[in-house]
């Protein structure tokens, strides 16, 4: 079973000891593995947000790589967005941005901290997201490093960034500004399509 497989359970023990309260739902991907990159996520129901946390870049199973330091890829992507009371349906639209990503980065793209990635179109090809047209990846804000059996895993989160934001990023060739204003706003990093733009 999914579950049982040690990489994957030293994930879920990991986030377990942020959250211990909270029991993830896990949502595997048809055909998962290492051709899409990720086989799935595991979505936590916070009070006001979902955090999911990717699973399948690092290595799920025994360790079968020569790099004894990292496991797999050494990341995982995670990200937060708001969640309304009650709620357990996780939107789709997050799902094909974290999907496309892990697609991205196993078709070779470089993918860091620091980095980000303009879509020119809502995320997740959602009409409501309105303006919210990239993503910045930064540490995760509550687990940035795990030690694994299988080695080290990263947690890279992923947070929207409204068009005008992007622009700015692009123009200064960094996003630290914006990311430390809206860090200042939110703490988690909420990837919300309807808050306020940053503007410096």
């Amino acid at each position: 079973m999914l579950e049982m497989l040690p990489g994957l359970t030293q994930i879920y023990e990991g986030w377990a000891q942020h959250y211990p309260d909270v029991q993830p739902l896990t949502i595997q991907f048809p055909g998962g593995g290492d051709d899409q990159g990720i086989d799935g996520v595991l979505a936590y129901p916070m009070e006001g947000h979902w955090l999911l946390v990717t699973f399948g870049l690092t290595e799920l199973g025994e360790k079968t790589s020569e790099e004894k330091r990292v496991s797999g890829a050494g990341f995982e992507f995670s990200c937060r967005i708001p969640r309304e009371a009650g709620d357990e349906t996780v939107p789709a639209w997050i799902l094909r941005v974290l999907h496309a990503l892990a697609e991205q980065y196993v078709a070779g793209a470089r993918l860091d901290v620091g980095h980000w990635i303009i879509t020119r179109s809502p995320l997740g090809g959602e009409k409501s997201n309105g303006d919210m047209t990239s993503l910045a990846i930064v540490p995760d804000a509550d687990m940035r490093i795990l030690d694994t059996d299988n080695g080290l895993v990263l947690f890279f989160q992923v947070v929207g960034l409204k068009t005008e934001e992007a622009e700015y990023a692009q123009d200064a060739d960094t996003i630290a500004p914006i990311m430390a204003l809206l860090r200042d706003r939110d703490p988690k990093m909420l990837t919300d399509p309807n808050r306020g733009t940053i503007r410096l």
